[in-house]
């Protein structure tokens, strides 16, 4: 059974343009048939992804989508498994640095939030505020005392 066909408006540059007509007719194909062939040979290529990434991938945009601040997003993200941090600043910087995506409960960094579409400024805007600061660690009772005396 035939499939019905779309059509699709393609905007590429010129040269490369001539070079797809060029191949096409070395290949005795329309221009059309030439592309739909190498996208067929470019899908057969492109690694399968696992449901279960697509799913992943899909909870975390609903994460990012659906929160309205920062906390409210930390949440969300806990409950997937994640969390984000600025590595920097829990070094003690006070650098703006990148967010980085990571495991939750124990922390490894797994991919800076740029790389998922959004930046710290994309959810500064969203939110209206700034990314929660790192809290200073905790000092232990030694360090009291030897204060006090």
């Amino acid at each position: 059974m035939k499939q019905p066909a779309m059509t699709l408006t393609l905007r590429m540059p010129l040269k490369l343009l001539n070079k797809a007509n060029r191949a096409a007719r070395a290949a005795d194909q329309t221009l059309a048939e030439f592309l739909r062939q190498a996208i067929l040979t470019r899908l057969d290529e492109a690694p399968k992804v696992p449901p279960t990434v697509v799913d992943k991938r899909r909870a975390l945009a609903a994460a990012f989508e659906d929160s309205v601040t920062w906390p409210g997003l930390q949440a969300r993200l806990r409950k997937l498994g994640y969390v984000l941090r600025s590595p920097k600043e829990r070094e003690g910087s006070t650098a703006r640095a990148p967010l980085v995506l990571c495991t939750w409960p124990i922390e490894k960094p797994l991919v800076p939030l740029a790389r998922l579409g959004l930046t710290r400024e994309d959810l500064t805007l969203k939110f209206a505020s700034q990314f929660p600061a790192a809290r200073p660690p905790r000092k232990n009772s030694a360090q009291k005392e030897q204060r006090a005396a």
